[in-house]
């Protein structure tokens, strides 16, 4: 019986052992940079795409790329999701340059051709959009709409209270609420756990590793201070952001707000999926607060 113990006791300190290791394996996987080439602008483009390069207040250099209308009909800066790129916007920039807006589209930090060496799902990501903002202010833009898919999104809504008053209206899809729930559905759906028991050490590793507490990423917190119209778009299907963090999401926003759902889809990209109703909803948005 002694040893039946002592072999317990050993599978238990070795599974341990090997819990804390992927914990820590997955929280530097889930943060670490994913640079890849991008290449020149497509020649395509409805408007010329110059490639740009702007520095955030903590010193790193991004890289994107910026299509000017004369005249505009303001600014879009789109934000692309979760270790995606530039190139992830470009049909949305395509979309909205045809209509007669300027478009910006750039890698967030440690993503593509920008610098930096940690993502952070948004928290930091949002020094990347302020100075993105104030690289189109120096450009002359004077309205200024944000659009953000995911982390993208995230980016936008934990910005709201530095935004300015340039930026007159948000559009985000597939936008989690707050991390610890983000976390929650991804757990759940890789391996069958709640977030509080499969992440219970991998939450204060990637905390550790991002210089922040999970417990204060909460885009909903940010929607609830937007002054600007927002309109939030999601799947019904989607497993990382469930239709409720999105409901319970758009119902936090105080200023104009519009949902939008699209019925079956998944945390994929919306504007594939249904094209059309995606952008109807989107143009309908525009029309009402932007145009």
């Amino acid at each position: 019986m002694r040893k039946v113990w002592i072999g317990f006791g050993l599978l238990v300190v070795l599974g341990g052992v090997a819990f804390v290791a992927v914990s820590w394996w997955a929280a530097v996987r889930h943060s670490a940079p994913v640079p890849f080439p991008v290449g020149p602008p497509p020649a395509d483009f409805p408007v010329p795409l110059e490639s740009v390069t702007f520095e955030t207040d903590d010193g790193l250099r991004l890289k994107g790329w910026y299509g000017a209308q004369q005249p505009s009909a303001g600014v879009v800066i789109l934000l692309h999701s979760y270790r995606a790129g530039r190139w992830l916007m470009l049909t949305r920039a395509q979309w909205y340059a045809e209509r007669g807006f300027s478009v910006l589209l750039y890698d967030a930090r440690a993503t593509g051709e920008s610098e930096g060496d940690r993502i952070s799902l948004g928290w930091h990501e949002t020094r990347d959009l302020l100075a993105a903002i104030n690289f189109v202010r120096q450009r002359g833009e004077t309205r200024i709409i944000g659009h953000g898919i995911s982390q993208g999104g995230a980016t936008l809504l934990l910005a709201a209270d530095r935004l300015g008053d340039e930026v007159q209206a948000i559009i985000v899809e597939s936008t989690y609420d707050t991390l610890i729930n983000a976390g929650d559905r991804r757990f759940r759906y890789r391996v069958g756990l709640p977030g509080a028991v499969a992440g219970f050490v991998y939450r204060p590793f990637m905390a550790w590793r991002l210089g922040l507490r999970v417990a204060d990423v909460r885009p909903i917190d940010g929607i609830a201070r937007l002054t600007q119209p927002v309109l939030v778009m999601a799947g019904s299907a989607d497993r990382h952001t469930w239709e409720s963090d999105t409901r319970r999401l758009y119902a936090a926003a105080r200023g104009p707000a519009r949902l939008w759902i699209a019925e079956g889809a998944a945390h994929e990209d919306l504007l594939t999926y249904d094209p059309e109703a995606f952008l109807t909803a989107l143009d309908q948005f525009l029309q009402r607060y932007v145009m």
